[in-house]
Order: structure tokens, then C-alpha cells, then sequence
């Protein structure tokens, strides 16, 4: 009987031994960790959400919904300009804290960007984290981006947007009772006032992917002018893709990439190549320069990282993966400002006066090349077509694109850096390798820096603003070593686009419509519609060539 007492003690203390052994290696460690992180780092007393201090979960929750720059935004309204959303994760909202993380210390891009990537061992130019790389990368590219080169382009722009335009013009013409102009077309319907209604967003967009296209890649992708693609919804899912990788990295392996896209720029690379072995002289532009630095001999693949140190040569994966950055990058954010912009204006009909006044100044054909009479405006050649030289000069549009890059900049989410030593910021010790991001959304809104009307749309505030302002609280296209290489290609974009659509239409939004913000790497509308009606601008009930 004691015997059998004796070895039941035993059995209660090897099970006792082996919970506080499991405690100790498992529960014990993680104990530490929340204990550390929310009362111990010197990060603990910032301010955020409670789990906040420990996890990230909440923001890895909010990612895949494409509204996670809304819920920092609030942050910042609630916990003020420093606010903690992870154990070393923190949003800076205030001027000088974000001018040191982007200008005066020149932070390194976060790692986890590399979540974003195509494939997770590519760097590219904007996901890039060594600097090194991205000096030598930005090297190879910058020949393409260069003030005298964008200026050569500007004929190859004009031309996608003379289609555009010359798109919407035929539309305009139609009517319920002879619809053989809308169909085919996705952008386009009619309106109860038998008027016809088109996607302005979707044309836009369309017109954006061509330019890149006609631009980067030798040439368009002919979608404005067929009325549909399957390139933007590829876009899309491949951005949201990457979203989903770089929010679930452990699960990276069920989010499987779509082969179209691969299979799309394979082929746009392959024609460029039977091209070059016919052609006495080369096309020079993006997809040559990267062609150029083909190395066969470089060795990488998705599955192998590639030499962080050699950034002046490409291996076939990089060029291929460089090329999906571009179509990304260089059309989603354009045709986002662009759409803003015309919303804006069309929400603001004095706004909207103010530059049709001003476009008329500097371009007279706009107030002669139209007569008046029945058969006004039947001929394409006199649509308006400005030239980039007038308008870059003009005082207004330029406050119109400033404005709207302002209060709808393309990094709403906020520019993430992370720090490579401890340091201090806003009087908060930053431990080593915390991610920082600069709150570019609540800067561009702050009432101390752009006045009390900060969230109405007021391009007058850029007349007299204080250069100081521009130069330390404004950063449409990121500032520093990173700052966006295609700005110069967008902004000429971006104006040629609004002033031709403003100058030859009159657009009436419908009502109802769709405008809520999503960002998926770049911002959209969720719906991917702004339905307008649309008619030749002086052939509009609403225009009055005297009075506006």
C-alpha cells in the first residue's frame, strides 16, 4: 500500500516538473515579451491601442480592407502626433519629426516591404532597402527620367490623349436612338435624360496604362481605343496579392501569383528584342535602358536572392519584375490625381470657372477655333490639345494639382522607414530597428500649418504659401534619396490630361456615385466608376464663354 502511495507522489511531481518546464520555455518568454513591450520599452509610453503594444494584429486586420490609412488617420486625431500601433511599430504626424525621417536622416525603406514584391528575394527600385542597391538601380533608370527626356515625350503623350479625348467626344454625340457608337464599350451608357453617361474613371485609367505603354514599353496598349483590357483588373488583384503577402507573410505560399501578368510583360520583352535584331537604331526608353543592363551570366529567380551589392546589372527575373513596378506604379497614381482633380472641380463650379478662365488666357484657340451655329463642333481637329510648355507656367492648374495632391496624396497610408541606430524623435527615445512612418495624409491636413479650411479644397492657398511650407510640409512624391524618380513624367501627365478633358467638356457627375478611398500600394476609388454625362463643353447648356 505504501509502495502504490509512494509512486502516485511520483507521478504528480514529474507532471508538475513538466508543466513548469513548458511554462518555462514557452510561457515564460512570452510572458516577458508583453510585460517588456508594454511597460518596460522606451516605446511603452506612447500612446495607441492597448494591444497595440505587443502585436500588430490590428493593423494586420485592416490591411486587406484597403482602409488601414483611415484608421491612422484616426489614431492621430484620438492619441495626437505620435501614436504607437505596434511593439515597434509608430505613426509621427508632426512637421519636424517627419522632415527628419524623410530628409535630414534619410531612413532606409522598413524590410517588411519586401512583402510587396513581385517575388520576395527581388528587390526593385522602390522596394529596395540597401542603399547601395537603390543608388545604383536609380542610376540605371534615371537616364529615362531626366527633365530633357520627359520633355520628349511629350509627343507620344499628346497622342494617347488625343484619343482619349476624341473617345469621349464620340460619345457625347450619341444618343439612346443611334447607340452604335457605345457599344463595346464598358465605359459608357446613357443617362435617364437620354444623355450618354461614361466611366471617366475607367478612361482615365485606360489612358494612363497607354501613355505607359506608348512611353515605357514602344507602344500603346491601344485600350482606350478598344474600350476594354484585362491589364487593370490584373493590376489590381496582383496589388491586393501583394498586400495579402506582405500583411500573412507565414502564408505566403496559398497566395498564388497570376501567370497573365508574367505572360503579358514576357511578351512585351520578347517583341522588343525581335525588334532590336531588325532595326538599325534602337528605341531608346524605360524598357531599353533595362534592356541594356541585361546580364545573361547574373544569376537570380524567385526563389534566389539576388546580390544586393550589384545594382547595375539585371538579371531577366529583375527586368521582368522592374517592368511590373512601372505598370503599377506609373499609371494607378496619375489617373488616382487625375480623377480627384476632376472631382474636385466639378464639386467646386468656381474652381472649375477659375481654370477654364485660365486655360482660355493662355490658349486663345479655345475661345476661336468654335463657331456658333448648329453644326458647331462636328469636326475632331477642333478638339483642344494643349502643349505642356504653356502649361506647366500657369499658375492656377499647378495650384489645382498641388491642392489635390494635398488632400489626396498617393501615400495616404503614410511613408514607413525604419531606423538603423537608437534614436530620438519628437522627445521619444526610437530603439533600433523600429519602424517609423511619416503620417503624409495628417500632415497635408494639419489646421497649425494650412489654416483652419485645411480640409476644404482651396487651390488660392498655393499663391502666396510660404516656400518654407512647401519645401518642409508638403511631399506629394516622398522626399529624400527615395524621392519618386517618374514625378517630373507624372505631373506633365497629369497636367495635359486635366487641362484637356476641362477644356473640351462639360461633365456632370451622377448622382449616387461611389468615392470611397481604398489603397492597395496605391489608392483608388473602390469602385472603379465615376460615372459623369458628358457633352462638348460649348455646345453645354452650362457654358457661357462670357461669363465663366
Amino acid at each position: 500500500m505504501d509502495r502504490l502511495i509512494l509512486n502516485d507522489d511520483t507521478d504528480d511531481n514529474f507532471l508538475s516538473d513538466l508543466f513548469f518546464i513548458i511554462f518555462t520555455i514557452f510561457a515564460l518568454p512570452i510572458f516577458y515579451y508583453v510585460i517588456y513591450h508594454m511597460y518596460i520599452s522606451p516605446l511603452s509610453k506612447i500612446p495607441g491601442p492597448l494591444f497595440s503594444s505587443f502585436t500588430e494584429i490590428l493593423v494586420s486586420l485592416k490591411r486587406p480592407e484597403g482602409r488601414v490609412f483611415e484608421w491612422f488617420y484616426s489614431l492621430h486625431l484620438k492619441y495626437g502626433n505620435v501614436v504607437r500601433v505596434g511593439p515597434k511599430f509608430i505613426l509621427f504626424d508632426d512637421l519636424e519629426a517627419i522632415k527628419f525621417i524623410l530628409k535630414d536622416s534619410d531612413m532606409p525603406k522598413t524590410p517588411t516591404i519586401a512583402g510587396i514584391r513581385a517575388h520576395y528575394n527581388l528587390p526593385t527600385i522602390f522596394t529596395a532597402t540597401d542603399k547601395t542597391f537603390h543608388r545604383q538601380r536609380k542610376r540605371i533608370l534615371s537616364p529615362a527620367f531626366s527633365i530633357k527626356y520627359v520633355a520628349s515625350l511629350e509627343p507620344l503623350i499628346q497622342s494617347c490623349v488625343k484619343l482619349l479625348i476624341k473617345k469621349i467626344d464620340s460619345f457625347s454625340k450619341s444618343s439612346s436612338k443611334s447607340p452604335d457608337l457605345l457599344l463595346n464599350s464598358t465605359s459608357s451608357q446613357f443617362s435617364e435624360n437620354n444623355l450618354p453617361t461614361i466611366n471617366l474613371y475607367q478612361l482615365i485609367q485606360f489612358c494612363a496604362l497607354d501613355i505607359i505603354g506608348e512611353t515605357a514599353f514602344g507602344r500603346s496598349f491601344d485600350m482606350v481605343e478598344k474600350g476594354s483590357h484585362p491589364l487593370p483588373i490584373k493590376i489590381l488583384e496582383e496589388m491586393k496579392r501583394r498586400v495579402l503577402n506582405h500583411t500573412f507573410p507565414y502564408f505566403r505560399m496559398f497566395f498564388k501569383k497570376d501567370p497573365w501578368l508574367d505572360e503579358f510583360i514576357s511578351k512585351i520583352i520578347k517583341t522588343r528584342i525581335e525588334e532590336n535584331s531588325k532595326a538599325t537604331k534602337q528605341r531608346i526608353d524605360i524598357l531599353q535602358i533595362l534592356l541594356n543592363s541585361y546580364n545573361p551570366l547574373k544569376q537570380s529567380s524567385p526563389t534566389t536572392p539576388v546580390d544586393v551589392t550589384d545594382g547595375k546589372t539585371m538579371s531577366d527575373f529583375e527586368i521582368q519584375d522592374q517592368i511590373m513596378e512601372f505598370l503599377i506604379g506609373g499609371t494607378d497614381t496619375s489617373a488616382f490625381t487625375i480623377i480627384m482633380a476632376i472631382i474636385m472641380l466639378l464639386h467646386h463650379p468656381e474652381k472649375l470657372r477659375n481654370l477654364r478662365l485660365e486655360l482660355e488666357s493662355a490658349f486663345p484657340e479655345l475661345q476661336n477655333h468654335v463657331t456658333s451655329g448648329e453644326h458647331e463642333c462636328e469636326h475632331e481637329d477642333d478638339l483642344f490639345l494643349p502643349t505642356h510648355d504653356t502649361l506647366k507656367s500657369l499658375k492656377y492648374l499647378n495650384a489645382v494639382i498641388d491642392e489635390t495632391l494635398r488632400l489626396f496624396p498617393v501615400t495616404l497610408g503614410g511613408i514607413m522607414r525604419q531606423t538603423t541606430e537608437d534614436t530620438i524623435i519628437s522627445n521619444h527615445l526610437i530603439p533600433k530597428d523600429t519602424i517609423v512612418s511619416a503620417s503624409i495624409w495628417k500632415l497635408h491636413r494639419s489646421k497649425q500649418i494650412w489654416d483652419q479650411d485645411v480640409d476644404e479644397f482651396v487651390p488660392e492657398r498655393w499663391f502666396d504659401l510660404n516656400p518654407k511650407i512647401r519645401n518642409d510640409a508638403y511631399y506629394p512624391f516622398g522626399s529624400g534619396s527615395r524621392l519618386c524618380i517618374g514625378n517630373n513624367f507624372a505631373l506633365m501627365e497629369i497636367r495635359i490630361i486635366i487641362s484637356a478633358l476641362i477644356g473640351n467638356f462639360d461633365f456632370v457627375p451622377k448622382e449616387g456615385a461611389d468615392l470611397q478611398i481604398v489603397q492597395f500600394i496605391t489608392p483608388s476609388l473602390r469602385s472603379k466608376k465615376f460615372e459623369v454625362e458628358v457633352t462638348r463643353l460649348r455646345e453645354s447648356k452650362n457654358y457661357d464663354i462670357n461669363n465663366e
